[in-house]
């Protein structure tokens, strides 16, 4: 229902009603002339209606009352509706427009600042019967059982607190019910993968406490007819021998990377510490010095960061 239908029931129940930055409107009692019904509508008589200008008269808590019970929404959005509806007319008024107020008359602005109202002869819809407010507010509450309306907006930001709060819980449930099954079949996969292990690959065990100038170190490798063996130190040449991790990773990531790299020509190798965590890596020849050039140029290569490994 339109709110100047709403504001003209009111004035009808209430005698009296109050529009802020307008004034008040009061209504007479004519119990010889009594107000006539035609076909659900009021007719108000003539110069029925009163209204006292007051630029600072402020807001009728009855009417925004009655304009909440009469749409079923809260008394926030009651009010803001009434004050849109308002803001509208004094906007009319302020480019010396008139402004007209369904059911009730029109409101002017004068050469002096000075408003002026003029009742109309328009009916006003007749007002809703009581009972059927309660049997409406009854039906609302039942409909919506353990959701509580707050007339004040800090209740209203505490629903949405709590029902951001649900939607929140409901993610992160449904996030660790994918993590559960995305671990179950990475399990399954390592557990399928044991056995296809190739047999070149074996842990690389820890160098000895000590070692001599001459001492040399095999590093396990996927070739299984060929074993390289590299010094440990620098030669009298100045060239020495070390690693290039290209990658770090478990063991199905490992060996299929392994396995594309050497299906591609590339020679690399792979070793693991524990079965779990495997190293994918190429063995370089050269001084020591060319160590940054090395990774650099092996980085650009493979297109992600490498680590030079100098212990064997």
């Amino acid at each position: 229902m339109k709110i100047a239908h709403l504001l003209g029931q009111y004035l009808l129940q209430n005698k009296k009603m109050q529009l802020q930055g307008f004034g008040e409107f009061t209504m007479e009692n004519f119990y010889d002339n009594p107000f006539e019904h035609e076909k659900g509508k009021i007719k108000i008589p003539e110069n029925a209606i009163r209204f006292l200008p007051d630029k600072k008269c402020k807001e009728d808590a009855g009417l925004i009352e009655f304009i909440s019970k009469s749409t079923g929404k809260i008394k926030p959005l009651a009010a803001s509706d009434l004050e849109d509806f308002l803001n509208i007319g004094k906007q009319l008024l302020n480019v010396s427009k008139q402004f007209y107020i369904e059911g009730l008359g029109t409101l002017v602005l004068d050469a002096n600042d000075i408003l002026s109202f003029s009742q109309g002869t328009e009916l006003i819809p007749a007002a809703i019967a009581e009972d059927s407010i309660i049997r409406k507010s009854r039906e609302i509450k039942e409909d919506h059982a353990g959701i509580s309306f707050s007339d004040d907006y800090n209740n209203a930001s505490g629903n949405n607190t709590r029902k951001f709060l649900i939607t929140l819980a409901v993610i992160a449930g449904m996030a660790l019910i994918g993590w559960a099954a995305y671990y179950s079949y990475n399990q399954w996969q390592e557990s399928k993968n044991a056995s296809s292990v190739p047999p070149g690959i074996k842990p690389v065990l820890p160098a000895p406490a000590t070692t001599t100038a001459d001492s040399t170190l095999t590093d396990p490798v996927t070739d299984s007819t060929k074993a390289v063996t590299i010094a440990s130190n620098t030669d009298s040449a100045g060239a020495s021998s070390y690693r290039v991790i290209i990658e770090t990773s478990q063991k199905t990531r490992a060996l299929k990377r392994h396995q594309d790299l050497l299906n591609m020509g590339y020679k690399v190798e792979l070793a693991t510490d524990d079965s779990v965590t495997f190293r994918l890596f190429t063995n370089i020849n050269g001084p020591l010095s060319d160590t940054a050039r090395v990774r650099d140029s092996i980085a650009r290569f493979f297109g992600r960061r490498v680590i030079i490994d100098l212990k064997k």
